[in-house]
């Protein structure tokens, strides 16, 4: 945690009100997401007990499994929550644009959770239905199958710094707000909002106890409290597989409706607090650079769905030593252009990287704008240079790429050198890029006396890191697990999948 973030949750530690960590909201907000919570037997993570999902506050399905540990009824409440969301799914495969390799969808589907438990929940829940058969002594509906692809596909996804297509509630608000809350006690969405938006006439420590109460504020899931598990819904199964068992068909629909009230009344707090969040969130300004980070989630998509429309293969439960070595290639890269762009676009967040000695602001005091450099190639090219005198911490080194949110677009420089003055350090760039075609940079590309200046690394391009072929790998990488079910997606398709 840096020196401002620390601050900001000791202010609202302070004043017991959540303090606002960023001027921007950095994850796109959906004009229609599609609000899922999932709910899981406590101590059975694969056994779903039930979803309420719904495009709307006032527009929600409950689905409930009666009888968890049964399969059939397992994968009949799976199809039954396939079919709502591969219907959302679909309705942004429709307008496509482009052509050839350019072609992409123009929206991407966008699917919110709770809390990080959700998603852990639906990756549970897509490995239970991606691999099962269509035919056969145990076939399940159609959808099941092609359902658990789209859900490890959203799941995958979801780990990717950045991307809006499956987001966790409480990771969008505790980006944006901070409380004096620990994080772990953050992942709490009835907490987080105690702190963020009391009810009407109610203090935030009234609300928080009353966020730590379940039978006042049940769980956001993914698994019921144990209190409610032992006192109300283990006898109402149990009553459940009785009706059941006698077959008559009045005691046993008696006894499922029962079932779902009771479930209802634990959901239903959580579906109206998310609502409340987003209606939090969308206020909030959308950064610049949200827009580029959806085109990459467009690719994304895209890319997955002609690769369904082709009869891909479902994803492997395990990944190889290349898949693994390329995905955390993609994820580190994503992180870090995620972090520069919330720098860049965010002066909040800009201020809490200067504290840290990862960018600094200052003021231009020595500048040589008509400074011309000679490469390589015996050619002359404008490199103008600039010093900044600032009372940043600093931890760049020269030679250090950067970009600065205080110039015009494309505007790069470099690190000549960093010398401490008294209490400044001086800090020589020089301009490489953004200066035009011409010899004489354009006016206002290039920094000028006393004016405030801010600087940030740039994550800039890097070529793909070069992997060996599959049947290349390592021996100390080369086990295969055993087991049919470990074939999976072919190395070439999953890095198309990742934008390879």
């Amino acid at each position: 945690m840096s020196m401002l973030s620390a601050l900001a949750h000791a202010e609202a530690m302070e004043t017991m009100t959540a303090v606002p960590l960023t001027a921007f909201r950095h994850h796109r907000l959906s004009d229609r997401p599609l609000v899922i919570i999932p709910l899981t037997m406590a101590g059975e993570a694969g056994a779903p007990l039930a979803a309420m999902v719904g495009t709307a506050k006032r527009d929600m399905t409950l689905l409930v499994v009666p009888q968890p540990r049964n399969r059939d009824q397992r994968f009949a409440f799976a199809a039954d929550l396939g079919r709502i969301v591969m219907d959302y799914i679909n309705s942004h495969r429709q307008d496509r644009r482009g052509e050839g390799e350019r072609s992409r969808y123009t929206d991407v589907p966008q699917i919110l959770v709770p809390n990080h438990g959700g998603i852990k929940a639906l990756a549970d829940l897509g490995r239970m239905c991606r691999f099962r058969s269509t035919s056969g002594p145990y076939a399940v509906p159609d959808v099941v199958p092609e359902f658990g692809m789209w859900l490890t596909f959203l799941v995958d996804t979801a780990e990717m710094a950045g991307t809006s297509m499956l987001l966790p509630l409480t990771a969008m608000l505790t980006e944006h707000w901070a409380t004096g809350q620990s994080a772990l006690e953050d992942q709490n969405l009835a907490s987080l909002m105690a702190w963020i938006a009391p009810p009407a006439g109610v203090s935030v420590q009234q609300a928080l106890d009353e966020a730590e109460n379940p039978d006042v504020c049940p769980p956001a899931g993914p698994a019921t409290s144990p209190e409610f598990d032992n006192r109300d819904l283990a006898p109402a199964i149990k009553r459940f597989d009785t009706a059941h068992a006698l077959g008559d068909p009045h005691t046993l629909a008696a006894a499922q409706r029962e079932l779902t009230d009771l479930i209802a009344q634990q959901i239903k707090p959580t579906w109206r607090m998310i609502w409340t969040a987003i209606s939090l969130l969308r206020p909030v300004p959308e950064a610049p650079q949200t827009t580029r980070r959806l085109d990459r989630d467009c690719r994304l998509f895209t890319n997955y769905s002609d690769y369904r429309d082709a009869g891909g293969l479902p994803q492997r439960k395990r990944d190889t030593a290349i898949g693994a070595a390329q995905r955390l290639s993609q994820l580190e890269r994503a992180l870090a252009d995620f972090e520069a762009d919330m720098a860049f676009d965010d002066p909040f967040v800009l201020a809490d990287r200067r504290s840290g000695g990862e960018a600094f602001a200052g003021t231009v005091a020595e500048t040589e704008p008509d400074r011309i450099a000679i490469t390589a190639k015996n050619t002359r090219v404008p490199r103008p240079r600039a010093t900044v005198r600032t009372s940043d911490p600093l931890r760049l080194a020269p030679g250090t790429k950067l970009v600065s949110p205080s110039m015009p677009a494309g505007h790069k420089a470099v690190i000549v050198s960093v010398l401490p003055e008294d209490d400044a350090t001086l800090v020589t760039v020089e301009v490489t890029a953004g200066m035009g075609r011409a010899r004489t940079p354009k006016p206002g590309t290039v920094p000028v006396l006393d004016q405030h200046i801010a600087y940030l690394p740039d994550p800039g391009w890097r070529p793909k890191p070069n992997f060996p072929d599959s049947d290349r790998t390592p021996w100390t990488h080369s086990a295969t697990p055993d087991g049919p079910d470990d074939s999976g997606v072919p190395e070439d398709a999953a890095a198309e999948e990742w934008g390879h």
